[in-house]
């Protein structure tokens, strides 16, 4: 049998490696998710301050950038729109 295969693997951990001399605290399911959330609504709070950091340089260096990034945005959303809606009908 190959030293690689699943049953050598899973023989070749201890009582050490598998932490089975302390037990793991015990954390509430609710207060996971509630971190989760938490440290998921930091993420986006950052995305977006990134962002805003992005477009204030880019305004200062190129005036007008942002709105010319948004009307093309908003042709090309329309035109996605469209494209999907004959897609869904030829289908």
């Amino acid at each position: 049998m190959s030293k690689y295969s699943d049953s050598s693997a899973s023989s070749n951990f201890t009582n050490q490696e598998t932490n089975n001399e302390q037990p793991l605290p015990l954390i509430e399911i609710d207060e996971l998710l509630s971190q989760l959330k938490h440290s998921h609504g930091l993420y986006y709070k950052m995305v977006n301050l990134e962002i805003w950091a992005l477009v204030e340089t880019l305004e200062e260096f190129f005036p007008g950038t942002w709105n010319q990034f948004m009307a093309n945005r908003k042709v090309s959303m329309k035109q996605f729109l469209q494209h999907s809606q004959n897609n869904k009908v030829d289908i």
